[in-house]
């Protein structure tokens, strides 16, 4: 049932990604938890999720076996300051247009999509000048947060559930990006289509609930070949630049030190976003490419 709500591309898909998450069990040789080893040395791979409620835990048992059997912990960045205040004016910051202060939706957007937006809002008793001056990259994230709020579908994702219990283990924590690096991400994807994007997002708001369930319940499964055909094969072409952005030009980055941690005495457990563990150019298939044997936990 959820696989057809994959194939309509959604747009949705690039708002979880851009959240930087980015799914009951099936084959039980699959896993959400990887362990990657060479020269008598491992760590564990976690994919983790971002919109999980009280009803998605405990998570897969796999998680808590690396966990337990780790020294450190891995995040993309400093999970516990993406909930800070500072943090989210940050990212206010960083969907504002590069353009004069008198910049509006009504400059950056057809006629046609105002006229869908204002619909939009109006349903939801939203009044339209409380977005008027903000770009539509932010209106585009702020108006899916409202949704998925509404729904019930915000909760403590895998990273933050993992990066509080590690601070009150007293358990090590660590980064591959600093908060500035990960924000610098949002500035680079507020560009593209204003329209499309507002368009397209609308749309997919409809059936937000089904394409957040399909993702859980591939998640959970760590089916590597359902993500990549039903999620990442599609972003990467409907979306190259966030695809380039988000994924490619990131485990560029994350690589090398990924490998590092295998020349440490600990046991790392690295926890990122599920779409970076899958595919071509994906953390599992390049250790795989450099003859580290990878298996499901």
């Amino acid at each position: 049932m959820y696989q057809s709500g994959f194939k309509q591309r959604s747009f949705g898909i690039h708002f979880i990604s851009i959240l930087l998450v980015l799914c009951a069990q099936q084959a039980a040789a699959q896993s959400s938890v990887w362990k990657a080893e060479k020269n008598g040395r491992h760590i564990y791979l976690g994919g983790t999720i971002h919109l999980l409620t009280k009803a998605d835990y405990p998570l897969p048992g796999e998680f808590d076996l690396a966990y337990n059997n780790s020294q450190i912990v891995y995040f993309e960045t400093d999970i516990e300051k993406l909930k800070t205040p500072q943090f989210s004016g940050s990212v206010s910051k960083a969907f504002k247009a590069k353009t004069k202060k008198s910049y509006t939706l009504d400059q950056a957007l057809k006629p046609d999509t105002l006229l869908v937006l204002r619909a939009y809002l109006d349903k939801r008793k939203l009044k339209f000048g409380r977005f008027r001056n903000h770009s539509p990259g932010r209106v585009y994230l702020a108006l899916m947060s409202l949704e998925l709020a509404r729904k019930g579908l915000v909760g403590v994702g895998v990273d933050e559930h993992f990066a509080k219990r590690a601070r009150l283990d007293k358990k090590r924590q660590n980064k591959f990006e600093t908060i500035d690096e990960h924000l610098s991400l949002l500035s680079k994807l507020s560009g593209g289509s204003p329209d499309q994007m507002i368009l397209k997002g609308l749309q997919d708001m409809q059936n937000i609930s089904a394409t957040v369930a399909g993702l859980k319940k591939i998640w959970r499964s760590g089916d590597r070949e359902q993500l990549r055909n039903l999620v990442l094969n599609p972003y990467k072409q409907d979306y190259p630049s966030a695809y380039q952005i988000l994924l490619q030009d990131r485990n560029n980055q994350w690589m090398p030190k990924i490998e590092a941690l295998f020349q440490t005495a600990e046991v790392e457990f690295v926890l990122v976003g599920a779409m970076h563990m899958i595919g071509q150019g994906g953390i599992l298939q390049r250790l795989e490419a450099k003859g580290y044997k990878v298996e499901p936990l």
